[in-house]
């Protein structure tokens, strides 16, 4: 592995481990804009599996948008370039 990659790889992993036992406290998620409180589309779970949810979620969608602009096929010219006047002398 590059050097580049534990440059970046440990103190990321580290911050994130901060940021689980920070955050261990469970939270209620309520999909439901009207009735919060009550509501079926409720998720109940810490803090910190939300946000690493959501940042998987982020990486996936940003993989897909990047493999779907790779998959494009690259246009094709209007027309061939006109190859150079001859000249006889």
């Amino acid at each position: 592995m590059k050097l580049s990659t534990y440059l970046v790889g440990i103190p990321v992993a580290l911050i994130a481990a901060v940021v689980a036992v920070a955050n261990r406290r469970m939270t209620t998620i309520s999909l439901d804009p009207f009735s919060p409180s009550e509501s079926a589309l409720s998720l109940h779970m810490p803090l910190f599996v939300l946000l690493f949810l959501t940042l998987v979620v982020g990486v996936l969608l940003g993989w897909m948008a990047s493999s779907i602009s790779r998959m494009r096929k690259p246009r094709k010219p209007a027309a061939p370039p006109a190859p150079p006047p001859h000249d006889p002398y």
